[in-house]
C-alpha cells in the first residue's frame, strides 16, 4: 500500500475532485462515497459545515489533509474492507474527531480511495501535521500486516521514486511524461555506462541537456546534488535514492581530490547558466547558450525518452 499526502488551503476544492469523479461518463468508472460524517453532499451544505469549524481557527490555512491510499492491483478488496482500512488509517493518524469523507475511485487499474479530511477537530483543536510521511510509513506498514495485504518498499528506501498521482494523471491527458520523469531516464541511461567516471558522467550529462549542482564545501567534500533539465530543477531525493549523492557514488568513479576540479567547474557553469537557484523554474530553453568546447546541446535534447 501506498500512501500520497497533501495538506491544503481549499477543503471545496478537494471535495469538488472527489465529487466530479462520481459523475464520469463512464458509469464503470466512476467514484463511490463510501463513508462520511457531513450531513449531506450538497456543496452549499458542506461549505457551511467547514466554515463552522474553520471559524474556531480562522488563522490556520493549511487545514486540510487529503491523502490516496493506493493498493496493488493484484487486491481484491470490497468497499468493506477498504472503509475498515480507511478508518485505522485516520485514527492511526490523529483524525478521531473530525470531518471526513472517504471516496473509492475505479478510474485506475489498482484500488484506491481518497480521505478527505479537516484537520481542525470539533473540540476547536487541530491534528498536527508534524512528520507526517515517517507517521504514514509506519501506519501503512502495520496495516499491511493487520489486512494481510501486498507490501511495498518504504519509500525511503525506494531507489526511483514512482509517479506521483498528478504525473500519472498528466500522462494520461498529455501523453507526456513530467521532467522529474525525463530526468530520471536520462540519468538511467547514463548510469548505465560501464567504467562511468564523475567527469564522464558531468561531460554525458550535458550532452543530455543536463546540468549538475554540487552541494561542496570548502574542503573538496561533496554532500549532495540537485539536477537541470530544460529548465527544471530537482535534488537528487525527489528523484531517488539511487540519484542521491551517496547512491551515486556507489556506481560511478570518484575520488575527492581529483575530480574537485571538474565539479568547481560544472557549479560554476550551472549557476551562471540558471542565475538565482530559486527561481530556476523559471528558465525556458530559449534562453539556451552552448558552452564552448563541452558538446552541450539544447536542454530539449533526449526530453523524447
Amino acid at each position: 500500500m501506498i500512501a500520497i499526502q497533501k495538506i491544503g488551503k481549499s477543503f471545496m476544492g478537494a471535495f469538488s475532485y472527489n465529487v466530479k469523479k462520481m459523475a464520469h461518463p463512464n458509469k464503470r468508472l466512476r467514484a463511490e462515497i463510501l463513508g462520511t460524517n457531513f450531513s449531506s453532499l450538497d456543496a452549499l451544505q458542506v461549505r457551511k459545515e467547514v466554515e463552522l469549524l474553520r471559524s474556531l481557527k480562522p488563522n490556520l490555512n493549511r487545514y486540510v489533509y487529503h491523502t490516496s491510499l493506493n493498493f496493488s492491483k493484484d487486491e481484491t478488496l470490497d468497499n468493506k474492507t477498504l472503509v475498515n482500512i480507511a478508518n485505522d488509517y485516520l485514527k492511526e493518524q490523529g483524525f478521531t474527531n473530525n470531518q471526513y469523507m472517504i471516496f473509492r475511485h475505479h478510474d485506475a487499474d489498482h484500488p484506491h480511495i481518497h480521505l478527505l479530511v479537516n484537520r481542525i477537530s470539533f473540540d476547536g483543536s487541530v491534528v498536527s501535521d508534524s512528520n507526517n510521511y515517517k507517521k504514514s510509513e509506519a501506519i501503512i506498514r502495520k496495516l499491511e500486516q493487520q489486512y494481510k495485504l501486498v507490501s511495498v518498499e518504504p519509500s525511503s528506501s525506494v531507489q526511483k521514486k514512482a509517479p506521483t498521482k498528478d504525473e500519472i494523471e498528466m500522462i494520461t491527458r498529455t501523453g507526456k511524461a513530467s521532467e522529474r520523469m525525463v530526468l530520471q531516464e536520462l540519468m538511467n541511461s547514463l548510469l548505465k555506462k560501464p567504467g562511468l567516471t564523475l567527469r564522464d558522467m558531468i561531460a554525458q550529462g550535458e550532452k543530455m541537456g543536463i546540468n549538475f549542482l554540487f552541494n561542496q564545501a570548502t574542503t573538496g567534500k561533496v554532500s549532495g546534488i540537485s539536477y537541470y533539465h530544460n529548465g527544471f530543477k530537482a535534488k537528487g531525493q525527489a528523484l531517488g535514492n539511487r540519484y542521491k549523492w551517496a547512491g551515486l557514488i556507489k556506481v560511478i568513479n570518484y575520488e575527492q581530490v581529483r575530480d574537485s576540479a571538474a565539479i568547481s567547474e560544472a557549479n560554476s557553469w550551472a549557476t551562471a547558466k540558471y542565475g538565482d537557484q530559486t527561481s530556476a523554474g523559471t528558465y525556458t530553453a530559449a534562453e539556451e547558450q552552448p558552452r564552448s568546447g563541452t558538446g552541450l546541446v539544447s536542454p530539449n535534447a533526449g526530453a523524447g525518452v
